[in-house]
């Protein structure tokens, strides 16, 4: 049965969020459902959308949505225009609990209201779907993280570069990243000796207060998602210092798949996506980073994050999660 399928993206512009919206629309047009992206904004040119529609629109306007069997919203703003004059089910794909970032405290009713709203849940990691439960707001499906492995593998085996390059990937502005613990944690290691070179990847510009810091070697404000895979493998060391309220970090996943020595929070959700291809800090503790950061960078780890990295993100793919939301659908029709 061939579906047509809607997916409402509040913004195009570069982001892991936007991305996984991307991939399932593509994944979904290959398994031959006419799928459309609706979006107000522009199209993202930097993601090749050659099986999935994009329509430009404001949501209340949609021909797309109109027609659609199917809507997805894909944040909590986009719940109520994908629920005004559905004809079908409804889903809300919850890459993030909204409610737990701090910089959305002022619209927590809303974000609530979104999540009690009428429509069927769906998450892209099991950790995130029993925090909805938790909270009250479920229940979710998850249906997995879609990531596309191809351009992600381990370079060369090489000697580790000296001093070790340390990569830190994501938004300082956001606290549920956890940048400025991590830059607590490698401040601490270099007052007490520590080498390194800092290498830094953001969608965003470089805030004062990381500026401040004075440790960054290389920012990349909006790197192509072609060139992501370099900087990995360009790297020695991946540290990803998120908080428990990240949803998913995709950033862990291609760091995986590139085998390159991991340094995660604790999590439950950093748990579920590297298990033991990972090595992991105290979540929220700069000390117990900064404990780590030489342990891990005098033996790399290399041979074990090249051995276990990859197969643990070849448990995560764009047609298996499409097949799972497939099956959703056609549940809910």
């Amino acid at each position: 049965m061939t579906l047509r399928i809607a997916y409402l993206l509040e913004s195009t512009e570069l982001s892991g969020g936007a991305k996984v919206v991307l991939l399932q629309a593509e994944a979904l047009a290959r398994r031959g459902h006419r799928v459309a992206v609706v979006s107000p904004g522009a199209r993202p040119e930097w993601f090749d959308l050659s099986q999935a529609h994009f329509e430009r629109s404001a949501f209340g306007d949609s021909a797309e949505l109109a027609r659609a069997q199917v809507r997805v919203a894909t944040f909590w703003t986009t719940v109520a225009p994908a629920l005004a004059g559905a004809a079908g089910p409804v889903f809300h794909l919850c890459q993030g609990y909204e409610g737990d970032f701090s910089f959305y405290a002022a619209f927590l009713p809303d974000i609530e209201r979104a999540y009690r709203s009428p429509t069927i849940k769906l998450s892209v990691s099991e950790t995130l779907a029993r925090r909805l439960e938790e909270r009250g707001l479920g229940p979710a499906t998850s249906v997995g993280q879609a990531f596309e492995p191809d351009e992600f593998f381990p370079a060369p085996a090489r000697p580790p570069s000296d001093p070790p390059t340390v990569l830190l990937v994501g938004p300082y502005e956001a606290d549920v990243k956890g940048m400025a613990i991590a830059f607590t944690g490698l401040a601490v290691w270099r007052r007490r000796g520590g080498r390194f070179r800092l290498r830094r990847v953001s969608p965003l510009p470089a805030a004062d207060a990381e500026k401040a810091w004075g440790l960054v070697d290389e920012y990349h404000h909006l790197l192509p998602p072609d060139r992501m895979p370099f900087a990995y493998r360009a790297s020695d060391l991946f540290v990803g210092p998120s908080r428990p309220a990240e949803g998913f970090g995709l950033p862990v996943l291609e760091a995986l798949a590139c085998g390159l020595p991991c340094l995660l929070s604790d999590t439950p959700g950093h748990r579920e996506i590297a298990g033991d291809a990972a090595w992991y800090f105290t979540d929220g503790d700069p000390d117990s980073l900064a404990e780590a950061l030489p342990l891990l960078c005098a033996n790399g780890g290399r041979d074990r994050a090249r051995r276990l990295g990859p197969s643990a993100a070849s448990r995560f793919d764009v047609a298996t999660v499409a097949q799972r939301l497939e099956a959703e659908f056609l549940s809910a029709l």
